[in-house]
C-alpha cells in the first residue's frame, strides 16, 4: 500500500475513532448554542508513569491545529473542556480522550491504544481535530482599520527666519497632500506544519523450540532475532539452531542444523502471523572419525502466534511455524541404508521480547 493511501485510510479510521465524541458534542449543541459560542477549549495533558518519552503538550496542540488549518483552538479560558491522559498498558499505550461542557458534565469519552507513543498521540490529535472543529467560532473576528496618528504641531520656527506676514492680495496656498497608503498585500497563510512521522522500535527476541521435518526425528533448539516494530507491522532477521540428534534409521551419526529467516509479520493486538523464508544447513558428524559435512537447505513457510504483554518493556510469544522444505537435503550410505527431510517442517516456539 502506498504511502497517501495508507495515510488516507488511517485518517479514515481516526474519524471513526472520533464519532462517538463528535455525537455527543452534537447532542450538546441546542444546549451550546443557548448558553452562547463555547469560543474554544480547555486542554488537559497529562502523562501517567512510564510515558516520559511521550511528546508533550506543544507536539498535540501543533497537530490538533494541522488538522483545522493551522487554527490552535485550544485557549485558557475556553469554556469547554478537553481532558487527554496517556498511559501505559503493559507492552502498548492506551490515550483516553474526555470532553466536558461548561458546567463540568461529561459529554463524552473515547479510548485509543498503540504500541508507539508518538504514533498514539498522532492518532488523538487527529481525532480532536474532527472533535473540535464544532467548537471553533463561525468566522475570523472583523478587522478595523488601523486609525491614523494624529498629525503633531510644526515646531516654531526661530525669531531671526520668521517669514513675512503675507498680504491681503496674496491667494492662500493649498495644503500640501497626503502621499496615498500604499495597499496592504494580503497575508500568506502559514504553511500547514506535518507531525512528525513515527520511529519504528527495537525489538530482541529469544526463546527454545521443537522442530520435525528437518532432521530424521524430534529436535530440540533455539532462536534469536532482532528487528524493528511499526504498529501493526514488524521486520526481523532471525536465527535458529538445532540440536544434534542420533541420524536414525543409520546408528553412529549425529545430525543438526543451523539456518537463518527473514521474517515480515503482522500484528493485531495480542495475534500476529508471519512470512517465512529460511535458508541454512543440516550438518551431518560421524561419532567414531570425527568426519563432518554439510547439506544446504531451504523453506517457505507462515507462522502464528500469540504475543502477551509482560510489563512495559516485555512480552512473552508462543508461536507455531509450518513451512515447505524447497531444498530437501539427502543422504545415503553405502549399504543402502539412507535419510532425506520431509516436505514438510514444523516448529513450536516459546520466546521473551523487549522492546526498546
Amino acid at each position: 500500500m502506498s504511502g497517501p493511501l495508507l495515510a488516507r485510510t488511517r485518517i479514515r479510521r481516526m474519524n471513526r475513532a472520533a464519532l462517538p465524541l463528535a455525537a455527543s458534542l452534537f447532542l450538546a449543541a441546542p444546549v451550546a448554542l443557548a448558553q452562547g459560542a463555547p469560543r474554544g477549549a480547555r486542554l488537559s495533558y497529562t502523562r501517567g508513569p512510564g510515558t516520559d518519552g511521550c511528546p508533550e503538550e506543544p507536539s498535540l496542540r501543533q497537530i490538533v491545529a494541522t488538522q483545522l488549518g493551522g487554527v490552535d483552538p485550544f485557549v485558557r479560558d475556553g469554556a469547554w473542556h478537553i481532558e487527554v491522559v496517556i498511559q501505559r498498558r503493559g507492552a502498548a499505550f492506551q490515550g483516553e480522550i474526555a470532553l466536558h461542557d461548561r458546567d463540568g458534565r461529561e459529554m463524552g469519552r473515547q479510548a485509543l491504544s498503540s504500541p508507539i507513543c508518538g504514533m498514539l498521540v498522532e492518532d488523538i490529535g487527529l481525532s480532536l481535530g474532527v472533535v473540535m472543529r464544532p467548537l471553533l467560532p463561525s468566522g475570523p473576528p472583523p478587522r478595523s482599520a488601523p486609525a491614523s496618528p494624529p498629525s503633531a504641531p510644526p515646531p516654531p520656527s526661530a525669531p531671526g527666519n520668521a517669514a513675512p506676514p503675507a498680504s491681503p492680495d496674496t491667494p492662500p496656498k493649498a495644503p500640501a497632500s497626503k502621499p496615498p497608503h500604499p495597499a496592504a498585500a494580503p497575508a500568506r497563510p502559514d504553511p500547514r506544519p506535518r507531525p512528525p512521522p513515527a520511529r519504528p522500535r527495537l525489538q530482541l527476541g529469544a526463546g527454545a523450540l521443537l522442530a520435525a521435518g528437518v532432521a530424521p526425528s524430534v529436535a530440540v533448539g533455539f532462536s534469536g532475532f532482532a528487528g524493528a516494530r511499526w504498529e501493526g507491522f514488524s521486520l526481523s532477521l532471525e536465527a535458529r539452531g538445532d540440536l544434534p540428534i542420533d541420524g536414525q534409521p543409520y546408528r553412529g551419526w549425529t545430525i543438526s542444523a543451523l539456518s537463518g529467516s527473514l521474517v515480515p509479520c503482522g500484528h493485531a493486538d495480542w495475534f500476529f502471523g508471519c512470512a517465512l523464508a529460511t535458508a541454512g544447513g543440516v550438518w551431518h558428524v560421524r561419532e567414531s572419525t570425527g568426519r563432518e559435512f554439510a547439506l544446504p537447505y531451504a523453506a517457505l513457510g507462515l507462522r502464528a502466534g500469540l504475543e502477551v504483554p509482560l510489563s512495559a518493556r516485555l512480552a512473552g510469544q508462543l508461536s507455531g511455524d509450518l513451512s515447505i522444505n524447497t531444498l530437501r537435503p539427502s543422504y545415503r550410505l553405502l549399504q543402502g541404508a539412507g535419510w532425506k527431510a520431509a516436505p514438510v517442517s514444523e516448529a513450536v516456539a516459546l520466546r521473551l521480547i523487549a522492546f526498546f
